[in-house]
């Protein structure tokens, strides 16, 4: 759970792995994609844009989201919706990157575009 990760100011990230507490795979295997898409954007060409706080990516092999702490400042609802993810599909967590692996000097920028949405998706 991520209220277990050890925060300090050196940590700039978090990763959600694609395993739950008992040590199955969670599925679908796309979780990671769909978790990222509900954060993203919309570019003016129409494709999605993830956000510079939540990503989806293989660690080694293992389908994973990585999360920066920053974003809980940036955006406490779509914090909160990542942490209820976490909790309700009962999935491991541990600590990612600290800042300077990470290139983390500060809050990161959020983007200027609106999240998805069927009202804004332009299609």
């Amino acid at each position: 759970m991520i209220e277990k990760i050890k925060r300090t100011a050196e940590l700039a990230e978090f990763v959600i792995q694609g395993v739950t507490k008992d040590g199955d795979t969670f599925r679908p295997s796309n979780w990671g994609e769909r978790l990222s898409d509900m954060l993203a954007t919309t570019g003016k060409d129409g494709r999605i844009v993830y956000s510079s706080y939540v990503r989806p990516m293989m660690i080694q092999s293992i389908p994973s989201v990585v999360v920066r702490f920053s974003l809980e400042t940036a955006d406490p609802h779509g914090f909160e919706l990542v942490r209820q993810f976490v909790i309700g599909n009962h999935l491991k967590v541990r600590a990612g990157r600290n800042r300077m692996e990470a290139g983390a000097t500060g809050i990161f920028p959020t983007l200027n575009m609106e999240r998805r949405s069927p009202q804004n998706n332009g299609w």
